[in-house]
């Protein structure tokens, strides 16, 4: 018989070992930045399918779906995102720079109050309040006001 000296470490040691190497390993990461690399994985960037989601209901005259379903944008780069509808995210100036298009075939004809973003309601405000976003040019019977979500 062979004289051992060291005791021979079984496979599911090491693979337990590689498993939690692999955890502080994630561990470290994520409280470094801020959870911010793991964020681009579990929910990315989501600019050009919402744009075609919003493009499908219009074309195909869906006016719920383009007039009130929510949708969630989001901008991992820019740490932006806002949960509203493609009738919102078409005719808001504040949001322009995602390119989704206004919709001639439907109207939403919407009142001010049923306009939401982030789960906020828009209000009528007089000309020149300050505002987070500008939803004026979807809403019915403003009678000389605007409507806004207001800055927080």
């Amino acid at each position: 018989m062979l004289n051992k000296r060291g005791q021979e470490l079984s496979t599911n040691t090491i693979i337990l070992l590689i498993l939690g190497l692999v955890i502080l390993v994630v561990l470290i990461l994520g409280f470094s930045t801020g959870w911010s690399f793991f964020k681009n994985i579990i929910s990315p960037t989501n600019v050009d399918s919402t744009v075609e989601e919003c493009a499908s209901a219009c074309s195909l005259s869906q006016k719920f779906a383009f007039c009130s379903a929510e949708r969630t944008l989001r901008v991992n780069e820019e740490d932006f995102s806002v949960k509203t509808s493609c009738a919102v995210l078409a005719n808001s100036p504040q949001l322009t720079q995602y390119t989704i298009q206004k919709c001639s075939a439907i109207n939403c004809d919407l009142s001010c109050e049923s306009i939401l973003i982030d789960d906020k309601a828009a209000i009528l405000a007089p000309t020149g309040t300050a505002s987070k976003y500008d939803v004026s040019a979807l809403a019915n019977n403003l009678n000389g006001q605007i409507c806004i979500i207001p800055a927080e």
